[in-house]
């Protein structure tokens, strides 16, 4: 009965049409990000997008480690500007008493605080989730690393590649008898910023029934194992290895090439579906040859089948016009991408998940930069216009003069630029 209530209070205050401004998700909600590197940021920069208040504090000098990772586009890292967007910016020396002692007090005022230092990080820095809950019982504070905060492997230093290796996501990623391959994007850190996101909203809705905070572990390496679907194999005894580019229970499924470069997915799971790659292949008494024509018939002879689909995509001029054939036949399909063909793409313009939004006030040159829009759509709570991305200390007297007087932000900036 009370999140009934608290979303009939939302909608009175903002949330109804008739010309009302509609609230953002997270409007009011506090958030601390002490992290580096990609899922902590990315993490923090999903609440921003929905209307959280995201205060990001960094090292000084040099601050979050992204700030340095290419792609440098005018001597600005366009990864810090993705994954740092709509924060502010604050910067704090949390090896000096002065700036740890602001930083609890900024904690204080926090609903959600996400750090991902190695395991033990903020323990010595007394910012444990058991130094802070007594300060700050509602507190929902999210820890993200590569193995989690406990066991043998907790302080095991780790990077997505890192989470890759040890997921098994790897071991079933490449040529069927060649080496594995790491995906071409950093997948741990896209799933474990995902996943940190989820289970900090899951511990709000906790916490509005309860008025109870939580620590949150999250761990990429965690995230990839629960995407790997390897437990039905090893339950049978089976070490479901590599594949390429096709599956290893189901055909036609898989990416079919030409010999242009160009390719094509093709997912025909059905037995209607198979019927209509039959017929496309010009070989519709397949349909009924007991080879293939079950599911897990087609399984066991998928070679011949995707030798023949293969060969049917590399008949055609372009991929383009295998696409349209499928198409026309309703058979789940998508030519292979390329990031010009997203940026291009009508689809994906106007539902807004590609975006123009102002550099940030560092780069010098373009007034916008292209990226990716807010990570789903909300009827009520569509989110912010995505905000720039703010330069290294940028807030710290917006901020910190909550707490210290203009001089002392001034003090402590000088010594802090000196280290």
């Amino acid at each position: 009965m009370k999140i009934v209530a608290i979303y009939s209070v939302f909608r009175m205050i903002g949330c109804s049409k008739g010309g009302v401004k509609t609230m953002n998700l997270f409007e009011g909600i506090n958030v601390i990000d002490l992290t580096n590197n990609h899922a902590g940021p990315a993490c923090g920069s999903i609440l921003s997008d929905f209307g959280a208040d995201v205060i990001h504090v960094e090292k000084p000098i040099i601050g979050d480690d992204n700030r340095a990772y290419a792609p440098v586009w005018n001597g600005v890292s366009l990864a810090c500007a993705m994954y740092n967007r709509g924060k502010k910016s604050v910067v704090i020396d949390t090896k000096d008493p002065e700036g740890l002692e602001v930083l609890k007090q900024m904690i204080m005022n926090a609903d959600i605080l996400i750090e991902s230092f190695r395991p033990g990080v903020m323990q010595k820095l007394g910012l444990a989730y058991d130094d802070v809950k007594d300060i700050n019982p509602k507190l929902i504070y999210c820890s993200i690393s590569a193995f989690g905060q406990k066991g043998l492997y907790a302080k095991r230093p780790g990077y997505d590649i890192i989470a890759q290796g040890f997921s098994g996501l790897m071991h079933k990623t490449g040529e069927k008898d060649g080496p594995p391959f790491m995906t071409g994007i950093t997948i741990g850190d896209a799933v474990g910023a995902i996943n940190a996101f989820g289970c900090i909203s899951a511990a709000l809705f906790h916490r509005e029934r309860t008025g109870e905070g939580q620590h949150i572990d999250v761990a990429l390496t965690r995230g990839l194992m629960w995407c790997n679907s390897f437990f039905e194999f090893i339950n049978m005894g089976i070490d479901d290895r590599r594949n390429g580019n096709t599956n290893s229970s189901f055909s036609p499924y898989g990416v079919f090439s030409n010999d242009k470069g160009e390719a094509v997915v093709i997912a025909a799971l059905s037995n209607s579906l198979w019927a209509k790659v039959c017929k496309i292949l010009g070989h519709e008494e397949m349909t009924s040859d007991p080879r293939y024509a079950t599911i897990s018939s087609r399984g066991e002879n998928k070679e011949d089948i995707n030798r023949m689909v293969s060969q049917w995509v590399n008949s055609f001029e372009n991929i383009a016009d295998a696409v349209s054939v499928l198409e026309a036949e309703g058979i789940p399909n998508t030519k292979v991408m390329t990031h010009f063909d997203l940026l291009n793409d009508v689809h994906v313009r106007e539902n807004n998940w590609i975006v123009d939004i102002p550099v940030p006030d560092d780069l010098i040159g373009p007034e916008t930069y292209k990226t990716h829009g807010v990570i789903a759509d909300f009827s009520l709570t569509p989110g912010n216009p995505i905000k720039k991305t703010d330069t290294l200390g940028q807030h710290n007297h917006e901020v910190l003069g909550e707490y210290l007087t203009g001089d002392t932000i001034d003090r402590l900036e000088a010594k802090w630029a000196k280290k």
